[in-house]
């Protein structure tokens, strides 16, 4: 039987080119079941497309911005993942059990996780995002870097029980790529086959349920 494969983080207009609906139906005829429709913090607007779900992406420039963030989105976005980059950005979406998703904490200067960050994110429940739309957008130094960054937040991840979750990042239909794409890609990093398919499929179903048990909770 094959898995309801879910692409949880994809971005559409006003940030992306195409409508939440558009984005879905290509997105289903590449074989995934749904989308999350996440926007970034500055484009924020809620969809009432009920087909997708909908998110939101923090956008911060210190941790004391992000924490107001965090609580002005948790009681309106389904989702909250944050821009991560910033070494003291991912530590502080990780202590905070308000937050789903831990977006690409690779990318800035000082990037990434380690051992503390990733206990903390364990323990909070925060998922590790892992945006393999960057890889065909990016020179190939970049790519390496990348890629490498990922191989050392996964074997950590793996390490601590830290969810992971895989996708196309994607800010236009051409952008979607079908999940037996992006289970190759993740060879890279590596992750096994088993594994890909979860960060593809119980990952990101896992957070959209914690979701739905949150918004029951503030009713």
């Amino acid at each position: 039987m094959m898995p309801d494969y879910v692409d949880i983080s994809v971005h559409a207009f006003p940030e992306g080119a195409d409508t939440p609906k558009r984005l879905n139906l290509v997105a289903r005829s590449l074989g995934f079941a749904t989308i999350g429709v996440t926007t970034h913090s500055p484009y924020w607007s809620q969809f009432s497309d009920s087909s997708v779900i909908s998110g939101i992406e923090i956008v911060a420039h210190s941790v004391r911005d992000l924490r107001k963030k965090i609580a002005f989105f948790s009681d309106t976005a389904p989702i909250i993942s944050v821009h991560g980059g910033d070494e003291r950005i991912n530590r502080a979406a990780c202590s905070d059990d308000r937050v789903d998703l831990l977006m690409h904490p690779e990318r800035g200067k000082r990037g990434g996780l380690n051992q503390v960050t990733a206990k903390i994110a364990e323990k909070n429940g925060v998922a590790l995002g892992l945006s393999f739309g960057y890889f065909w957008k990016t020179r190939e130094i970049e790519r390496s870097r990348a890629l490498a960054l990922q191989h050392q937040n996964v074997a950590l991840c793996q390490k601590f029980g830290v969810p992971i979750v895989i996708t196309s990042d994607a800010y236009s239909h051409f952008d979607l790529r079908a999940p037996r794409q992006l289970k190759a890609l993740a060879r890279f990093i590596p992750l096994e086959d088993k594994e890909a398919t979860a960060a593809l499929s119980s990952a990101p179903q896992n957070i959209i349920k914690r979701s739905t048990q949150k918004e029951k909770a503030r009713v």
